[in-house]
């Protein structure tokens, strides 16, 4: 466990080093410990007391949690939901951008962009995915959505096909839980992944949008 604190706190410590350009001394100065310390930190060779942790929390704006590998990441609204959801910081970062990004008003849009935000190229990169929240919504709040989901999923995991079986083919989720199986027949999956699919999202577009647009989830509209 001291292995596993001491490699967190090492990798941690260089990332808010590097995010501020500083060399080893430098950094050391600017959180108040001894170079060499730092240089020990920075080796996995020791781990600092409480009050150098708390130094360099306050120093740095992070919390211990963070520093020893408690939660993933330095803001600890997206460590809240990378651990409800599973969802790598990262992922939950390009979210919240792309809601951001999806509350602008559009003749505003690359001015507010280049102005306002820290990584204007990663927003502009991100302004196609702007309906990314709408698309989840919808997919995982209905039963037709799961199973549009579903279809897709059978190409995004690479679902491999076995004909052994004597009722239906069944395509095998290489990265699914242990065990999972999903059955589709072979002439049901092909016509939905290439001929119905657009087809049948249009359809579930239609029917839950103006529940979107009313403020209420398609749960509230279908039990009105």
């Amino acid at each position: 466990m001291n292995d596993t604190l001491s490699y967190t706190f090492s990798e941690r410590i260089r990332k808010l080093r590097t995010a501020r350009g500083m060399n080893q001394g430098q950094f050391a100065d600017f959180v108040g410990v001894s170079r060499g310390a730092m240089s020990y930190y920075e080796q996995e060779a020791r781990t600092p007391d409480i009050a150098v942790l708390k130094s360099i929390c306050v120093k740095c704006n992070v919390s211990a949690d963070y520093m020893l590998g408690i939660i993933p990441d330095p803001n600890h609204a997206v460590s809240d939901v990378c651990r409800e959801t599973g969802l790598y910081p990262n992922v939950v970062k390009r979210l919240n951008l792309i809601k951001q990004i999806h509350d602008i008003k559009s003749g505003e849009l690359i001015e507010i962009i280049v102005g306002e935000f820290d990584d204007p190229d990663e927003a502009m990169r991100l302004t196609p995915f702007t309906a990314a929240t709408s698309m989840t919504n919808l997919l995982l709040s209905t039963e037709e959505g799961m199973t549009v989901l579903l279809l897709l999923s059978a190409i995004i995991f690479g679902a491999k096909l076995d004909t052994g079986s004597d009722v239906l083919p069944i395509f095998r989720f290489p990265n699914a839980h242990s065990g999972l199986e999903i059955s589709y027949s072979l002439q049901n999956l092909t016509a939905a992944l290439w001929v119905n699919v657009q087809e049948e999202v249009a359809k579930l577009r239609d029917r839950f949008a103006p529940a979107e647009d009313n403020g209420k989830s398609p749960v509230q509209a279908d039990k009105q």
